[in-house]
């Protein structure tokens, strides 16, 4: 299985700078380990799950504030990506010798700000363009199918301060690479002042919110609901957390017309709900593969219908990162607040109606454009 994302990356002919998208990968894979490791790391610690969910909480708010920062006060050069490259091996390396849990929070974010740096890096390089949208998409899924075994394995045998040290070589390898970022101001000049966002780009952002928060707080937690509900091993969530990126590979490829965002955000509110309130192994399988399918469908979708109601699409990159992040730092605090009551039904309720009030907001944009559209299309015949 793991053969099939390594051929896929071997014949890849992408857009966007090698160097973003490796960086970018070694992000990804960050947050792929986030959720095999909650159980081992409450074990340790001594804690509840829910509780070292705050280890994601952490990691997600140095996401928010860099991606915020750097959407509107940084450019992408050379020196910020070596700072962002070093700032994740700082991170991880920090967790090896974090004896509780708060020092294991604040080394989480401070790996939490160079991924910030590193989403905000691939993403401002290919926003606005579907094409390269589509190539910044797809290292979450490739990253994901090989990962997830990777990290159950590295986890049961070697426990998860060998999984902190890979962390941490996997962010040096951007370095390499390093030679491909620009010394001067990168691939576009920022404007000397921010623009305001228009009220369809202001809309789109809320439901990325509402959406990522809903999300989070059943993806972060699902590792442990396969575990110790559903009796999974580990490795076989771990398989099914690769089917879910594997699934999502063609999806974030594709180059065709993706359809109404909100179509797809809608169906993943009910796989949510399924996910959290089912006790069932086939309907939990089913529900997280189909998710990654959904999920890189309407991901891309959704940043392109942002960039066509933006007057500055650019601007909106960083801002869009940063509302999504958000969105992950209260979600496991949701989740987490939820499962440690041991009530499931209520999180897969809960998350699912947030997310399909995420879904109809986006839904009701693209709808917007269609009646403009419509009507514009109606006066030219009539005239």
């Amino acid at each position: 299985m793991l053969q099939v994302p390594a051929r896929l990356f071997l014949s890849w002919r992408v857009s966007v700078a090698p160097a973003l998208l490796v960086a970018l990968g070694a992000s990804t894979f960050v947050f792929a380990a986030t959720p095999l490791m909650l159980s081992p790391l409450a074990a340790e610690f001594g804690v509840t799950v829910g509780a070292v969910g705050l280890m994601s909480t952490a990691q997600l708010g140095g996401f928010v504030l860099s991606s915020w920062f750097a959407g509107r006060f940084l450019r992408p050069l050379r020196k910020l990506f070596v700072i962002m490259c070093l700032l994740g091996v700082a991170g991880n390396l920090m967790s090896v010798i974090a004896p509780n849990l708060a020092v294991l929070c604040v080394s989480r974010a401070v790996s939490g700000v160079s991924l910030g740096l590193a989403a905000w890096f691939g993403w401002q390089a290919a926003f606005g363009d579907p094409d390269k949208t589509g190539d910044v998409a797809v290292v979450g899924p490739l990253v994901g199918a090989a990962g997830s075994p990777i990290i159950a394995i590295v986890v049961d045998s070697l426990g998860v301060d060998a999984v902190f040290i890979m962390l941490a070589a996997m962010m040096s390898i951007p370095l390499v690479l390093v030679h491909q970022v620009d010394i001067g101001d990168g691939r576009r000049r920022r404007p000397t002042r921010r623009h305001p966002s228009t009220r369809a780009a202001q809309a789109i952002l809320v439901a990325l919110g509402m959406i990522t928060l809903s999300g989070s707080a059943v993806f972060v937690f699902a590792a442990s609901i396969g575990i110790e509900r559903n009796g999974l091993s580990p490795f076989v969530v771990s398989l099914l957390y690769a089917g879910n990126a594997l699934a999502g590979i063609p999806t974030a490829r594709h180059k065709g017309r993706r359809g109404p965002a909100g179509l797809w955000f809608g169906i993943i509110s009910v796989l949510a709900f399924l996910i959290a309130g089912v006790d069932s192994v086939f309907v939990f399988s089913f529900a997280l593969i189909a998710w990654g399918l959904l999920f890189f469908m309407g991901l891309p979708a959704a940043f392109n219908l942002l960039a066509s109601r933006s007057n500055y699409p650019e601007e909106r990159a960083g801002d869009a990162q940063a509302i999504m992040a958000f969105g992950r730092v209260f979600g496991p605090l949701l989740g987490g607040a939820i499962v440690a009551n041991g009530d499931l039904l209520t999180l897969g309720i809960v998350a699912g109606g947030i997310m399909l009030a995420g879904s109809i907001l986006l839904s009701y944009v693209d709808r917007q454009r269609f009646v403009v559209n419509g009507t514009a299309a109606l006066n030219y015949f009539r005239h």
